[in-house]
């Protein structure tokens, strides 16, 4: 597992360890935080599933296990393939275009390649973005058989589908209690899609504005058919320095700029005198006690 020469991992992150496609990094730079994380892609979860089955193990038994620790889950993804297919991609890209969704996740991206076949546009890899990669939860849906196709000359499958939820932050932290309590990966991910979108169709009277009361899509509702809907509860997070220093980093670092800048013409020391009058609140003091403990614990560790 040791590594050699330059790996990619994450920004901030230094690889440290690697496995196949399982790569385990430490923070650098502007990323500190005590701990290290474990980066499965698709392939590198398919990798850890054969440990997990020789060991006669689940996902659910790994996801039980790792939360007896003080851990977190940064993102966790959730596929579903549709090999029917019950979705036209190029179908839902055009429904998109033209307002016949219902959804609450506001950024909308596609891309749709293909070619011209008697001057008529045929598509060969469609892909549709609900919720911006930044966002708590991402809806992807595209055509994987010609995704596997372009990228490793693959036999072209048209008939697979994916549509891919993608968490992050403590929306993945509840994904993963919702899983270990209802211990089926597609239902919960059918459940979680059925609740946040619906694609529409237009409705016959023109006098319906509302989008709520537009009929369902017949191909979403048929796809849609006796699954329930399940409401992901967020807890609030413990404040961590991480978490104070993205702050800091986002929305007030410019300001101290501006104050340094302007400290070098005037000769006078702006910042210094915020942080020597500043004072920690009772949050900020806990704070500063635990990484102090973890710091002394790591030495003697």
């Amino acid at each position: 597992m040791t590594v050699t020469g330059y790996e990619k991992g994450i920004a901030g992150h230094e690889v440290v360890a690697i496995f196949a496609n399982i790569k385990v990094l430490k923070p650098t730079g502007n990323a500190q935080y005590q701990g290290f994380q474990i980066l499965m892609s698709g392939k590198g979860c398919r990798n850890y599933e054969n440990f997990l089955q020789l060991n006669e193990e689940t996902w659910f038994d790994f996801l039980n296990r790792v939360c007896q620790y003080h851990i977190n889950f940064p993102r966790i993804d959730l596929a579903i393939d549709d090999r029917k297919p019950y979705l036209s991609i190029p179908d839902l890209i055009v429904r998109t275009k033209e307002g016949l969704l219902s959804t609450k996740l506001r950024e909308i991206d596609f891309h749709d390649s293909g070619e011209l076949k008697e001057e008529v546009f045929q598509s060969k890899g469609g892909s549709l973005y609900l919720g911006s990669s930044a966002s708590n939860l991402r809806l992807v849906f595209y055509e994987k058989g010609y995704e596997q196709n372009k990228k490793y000359g693959t036999e072209l499958d048209e008939n697979w589908n994916r549509y891919e939820l993608r968490f992050r932050q403590e929306m993945a932290v509840s994904v993963v209690q919702a899983l270990l309590r209802y211990r089926d990966v597609a239902g919960l991910a059918m459940e979680v899609l059925n609740s946040k979108i619906r694609f529409l169709e237009k409705p016959t009277d023109s006098t319906t504005t509302r989008k709520r009361l537009y009929p369902t899509y017949q191909a979403w509702a048929e796809l849609m058919k006796d699954i329930g809907k399940v409401k992901l509860t967020i807890q609030p997070q413990k404040k961590s320095l991480q978490k104070v220093w993205e702050w800091l980093e986002k929305y007030v670092a410019p300001s101290l700029k501006l104050f340094a800048e302007v400290g070098k013409i005037e000769q006078r020391d702006y910042i210094g005198n915020l942080v020597k009058n500043g004072e920690m609140n009772i949050t900020q003091k806990q704070l500063y006690d635990d990484y102090i403990k973890a710091r002394k614990l790591g030495e003697m560790g």
